[in-house]
């Protein structure tokens, strides 16, 4: 049996969508079919397009806006008026209808969530009263935070250019120092491995991990504002830079791990550490000039980086270095 990869538009809720659709094919018979893994990342591509065609949020965001409320998935529910299991259900990759997906919208605005806690009537006195002020020092940093999410990483709304990922600094960091402990590789090195990462974890699943955006420059892919990036890492203790001149004339920067605090293995999912230790060893004993030509042979880099482009997470399923 051979895997092979061919556009193809597959049907979801009355509308088409091309993706890169992967079956296996019988070299005896021509018979091509799918098992339940390529099923899931056909349906998993058709899923990422509607949601960004109708945007409506993915299934981490949608937890993601119960969780800093501090509130379980039940009386999430039932404050937007929902059935009392669909929220999770959302959480879990049911898709949203229109109007439900933008109550969950809403209710990320600490403002207008405030409106639908006041028009709900599931919680008591107190209860009530607690969450009011949870929202209310949400709102005083929820405009600072997102100027400085978009500055450190770029757009911040999901869609094929940061692998239909909402940006998040956070696991972005740790992904750095990940390699920091493991590898302390130099920043060229870095910015390979990061984008190897996260397109890795695409190609298998149909999602990046970071939420990073990637452009094709002349040393290869890096992600936006890739020096902004490493000089927030810093500053937040997660990893330290260490400058240092080789060849009398060249600044290197080695990005090594801060005393600080610890790799947070607790932000990421069993998938994606598997994802981020399949490129570590890979990549473990590659020098940084073999991985910078290694990255010259992706397809991402070849087409963009004379314009120096963000590059699509769909060449991921085109990787060369990363099978």
């Amino acid at each position: 049996m051979k895997l092979i990869r061919e556009k193809k538009s597959l049907e979801f809720r009355k509308e088409s969508f091309e993706i890169v659709y992967h079956s296996y094919k019988c070299e005896d018979s021509g018979e091509e079919f799918v098992d339940e893994y390529l099923g899931d990342l056909n349906l998993d591509q058709v899923y990422n397009a509607y949601r960004v065609m109708h945007k409506l949020p993915f299934p981490e965001e949608i937890k993601q806006v119960r969780k800093k409320y501090g509130l379980p998935a039940t009386t999430m529910s039932e404050i937007l008026g929902f059935g009392i299991n669909q929220y999770r259900l959302y959480e879990t990759g049911e898709i949203p209808s229109e109007v439900n997906g933008r109550l969950i919208q809403l209710a990320a605005r600490p403002e207008e969530f405030l409106r639908l806690v006041d028009l709900s009537n599931v919680l008591e006195n107190k209860q009530k009263e607690k969450l009011i002020k949870t929202i209310g020092e949400i709102k005083k940093e929820s405009q600072a935070w997102a100027m400085y999410t978009e500055k450190t990483l770029g757009v911040s709304t999901p869609s094929e250019y940061n692998g239909y990922r909402k940006t998040s600094p956070e696991k972005a960091y740790h992904i750095i120092r990940f390699f920091a402990d493991e590898l302390a590789p130099l920043k060229t090195a870095l910015n390979k491995l990061l984008f190897y990462s996260d397109f890795y974890h695409f190609k298998k699943f149909a999602m990046g991990i970071s939420g990073l955006q990637y452009r094709a420059i002349q040393w290869g892919p890096v992600p936006s504002q890739f020096d902004y990036l490493l000089k927030v890492a810093e500053e937040n203790h997660t990893v330290s830079l260490k400058y240092e001149i080789w060849d009398g004339d060249k600044e290197m920067v080695i990005v090594e791990p801060s005393a600080d605090q610890a790799f947070r293995s607790d932000l990421f999912t069993d998938d994606e550490i598997e994802s981020l230790n399949t490129v570590l060893e890979k990549f473990r004993k590659t020098k940084t000039r073999q991985l910078v030509e290694i990255s010259h042979n992706e397809a991402g880099w070849k087409d963009n980086f004379k314009e120096k482009k963000l590059i699509s997470y769909k060449y991921a399923f085109d990787l060369l270095g990363l099978g």
